[in-house]
């Protein structure tokens, strides 16, 4: 497996490969850590906080996480930037150094996964994906819209592992699972319950006990 020694920024988000994830740097330590970037080869890591804060002090990260292309840049002003990113590769980090303002690690970059035999599993989670949709937008009174999702199972894990109605530890637990089939199983059968959660609350989004999934599916980019 490849390894390299990358920039690490630490935020409340799992990423997922082909997720886009725009970013605002504001803090002194992330406007060294982007600048740098910028002059190299455009890359750094992200792993979602396991303790600790976005802003300020320094924070623990899980030790899987995603590589991040910064794809385009705009200044804003007083060193403040914002960005546009795309999730690319998974990672899990060997070594944390703490030399510079910001983290940085060495990690091994995890191989592209291989889904083998996956029978009707895709199929499922898409037309699962494609139901709670539908019912979640029945259920608030607004117009359904046509959602287009990967053909490729692992985008398609990875898509909607990123806008699935879950906490954020679950999130972690998806992107640190090896196998397409095992990812998918899991979120079948959590879209299956959200469904199930959605039929039976009726005329009150109200009444669900986890926050709605995000729609925006312009946010993932599977190249």
């Amino acid at each position: 497996m490849e390894s390299r020694r990358i920039p690490l920024f630490p935020l409340n988000v799992v990423l997922f490969p082909g997720m886009v994830l725009p970013l605002q740097i504001f803090e002194p330590r992330y406007q060294e850590m982007i600048a740098r970037c910028l002059e190299s080869d455009r890359t750094f890591g992200v792993c979602l906080i396991r303790s600790g804060q976005e802003v300020g002090g320094p924070a623990e990260p899980y030790l899987v996480g995603t590589t991040c292309e910064i794809v385009a840049a705009a200044p804003l002003g007083e060193g403040r930037m914002q960005l546009a990113t795309v999730g690319r590769q998974r990672f899990r980090v060997r070594e944390l150094f703490h030399e510079q303002p910001y983290l940085e690690a060495q990690v091994e970059l995890l191989p592209q996964e291989q889904p083998g035999e996956l029978g009707t599993l895709p199929e499922q989670v898409r037309d699962a994906t494609l139901k709670y949709i539908h019912s979640l937008l029945t259920l608030r009174g607004e117009e359904t819209e046509e959602v287009e999702l990967p053909d490729d199972p692992v985008s398609l894990s990875h898509l909607v592992g990123a806008v699935l109605p879950a906490p954020l530890p679950f999130r972690q637990e998806l992107l640190e699972t090896d196998g397409t089939a095992e990812r998918l199983e899991r979120e079948l059968r959590l879209l299956d319950d959200e469904i199930r959660k959605i039929d039976a609350a009726g005329q009150s989004i109200a009444q669900l006990s986890v926050q709605p999934m995000q729609l925006d599916m312009d946010r993932f980019s599977p190249n």
